[in-house]
């Protein structure tokens, strides 16, 4: 029966290279569809704006429909602009536009091109599954009487495979080294507490071992660590300065070997990385990146946090989905909306400052990259909201690094109270 087990094996194998590869698929099809939303808030605001107001955001829409969609805001927005070429400034932004919408276009041809030869390979490795089933078949074909002579070897193979299952030889090898208990508690810590940013998980990973400050032997273990394959570093930013100020950071994440050593040593999966699990809520690295660190903010000010809360939908129908969500010393839920310094457009602005203002009648809190984004934020709001009754409370990441404080050491710089 060894012929059997090597065909369960193959299959075992199989099904998990299926389910990696459509999980590819899925990300593939949300990175398209997402590049599709951003083209269409770039080219059709008004229509965003619509959508969401009637509680159909685009983001719930498939990626067919989104690109007809696009198609077809584009074309109006071209047919529009092309009466303005005369004059020369005019001009210029339309071929601006134009090239970033070809850009936008071939991100996304890009997309569904490797989206179409991972369903291929799908569509094989589904037929090499029904082959190998078909083996299988043949297999547990074999006569009663074969099966009975070979039982107690059967048994023992499959007793001591089911109870010390034998382990990969790098794991073996790892275990060996003088290193591994250090090397074990740091990628622990990574897999159960999710933590992305490298910056932040040296400090733990000192603080855990006992260590004032993160510094030459922290960097050599967590080399360590990415030489054995089980975390990788990387930087998705499209800029080296940060909005906070100084560079981005790297960024970690446990390697599929990473991930099958931690559930070796603890029979356990690994909590979802930090950085993954919220870029599905804010499309850009960037925006994803000031919302941890701004929840480590309010976290250190004493606040729980929320980093995934869910949608609110308005009396007038529209849907507005916070950034974040605090809870207070006295138990209060609060919204807080996270900002960076970058051109917007302004009837969109207008629509969600009016939006969070229902959602959160009328306590706003707002947290931006730096000092020129919160001014910014700060002319909007008093812009959109006119002489309506609420009380806004705003502060900078930037200043809030440097040690600026309000009075009473809060972390809010700026609190407005109006009307």
């Amino acid at each position: 029966m060894a012929g059997e087990e090597i065909t369960i094996d193959n299959l075992r194998q199989l099904l998990s290279i299926q389910t990696d590869l459509r999980e590819q698929a899925e990300t593939r099809w949300r990175k398209a569809q997402r590049v599709l939303v951003s083209l269409l808030e770039t080219f059709a605001p008004e229509e965003v704006d619509q959508r969401l107001k009637n509680g159909r955001p685009l983001d719930h829409l498939p990626v067919d429909e989104l690109e007809q969609l696009v198609r077809q805001q584009v074309g109006n927005r071209l047919h529009h602009v092309q009466r303005l070429l005369n004059d020369s400034q005019a001009a210029q932004r339309v071929q601006n536009l134009r090239d970033q919408l070809e850009k936008l276009i071939t991100q996304n041809e890009e997309l569904q091109k490797e989206n179409k030869q991972l369903q291929d390979r799908i569509n094989r490795l589904e037929a090499e599954k029904i082959d190998l089933l078909d083996q299988l078949t043949a297999l547990r074909a074999v006569s009663q009487e074969q099966r009975q002579s070979k039982a107690e070897q059967i048994s023992d193979i499959s007793t001591h495979g089911e109870s010390d299952p034998p382990e990969p030889a790098w794991m073996a090898s790892w275990r060996q080294a003088e290193t591994f208990e250090r090397d074990v508690g740091i990628l622990k810590m990574i897999a159960e507490t999710g933590l992305a940013r490298r910056p932040v998980i040296e400090a733990q990973a000192a603080e855990q071992l006992g260590i004032k400050k993160a510094g030459g032997s922290i960097q050599a273990l967590m080399t360590r660590l990415e030489d054995l394959h089980l975390i990788e570093r990387f930087r998705p930013w499209t800029a080296d300065g940060a909005g906070t100020g100084g560079r981005f950071p790297d960024l970690v994440r446990l390697t599929d070997q990473g991930r099958l050593a931690y559930w070796l040593l603890t029979a356990r999966q690994p909590q979802t990385n930090e950085y993954e699990l919220l870029l599905e809520r804010h499309v850009s690295p960037e925006h994803t990146l000031l919302n941890l660190q701004a929840a480590d903010v309010l976290r250190e000010a004493g606040y729980q946090v929320n980093l995934t809360p869910p949608e609110i939908t308005l009396p007038d129908g529209g849907l507005f989905r916070p950034d974040l969500a605090i809870v207070d010393d006295q138990g209060a839920t609060h919204f807080v909306e996270v900002e960076r310094d970058v051109d917007k457009n302004l009837e969109q602005r207008q629509a969600k400052w009016r939006n969070f203002y229902q959602a959160s009648g009328g306590r706003m809190f707002v947290i931006c990259d730096n000092r020129s984004c919160m001014r910014n934020i700060r002319n909007e709001i008093n812009y959109c909201l006119g002489n309506r009754s609420l009380v806004v409370s705003l502060t900078n990441l930037a200043d809030l690094q440097a040690g600026k404080r309000a009075r009473g050491d809060s972390i809010w710089l700026e609190a407005r109270k109006r009307g």
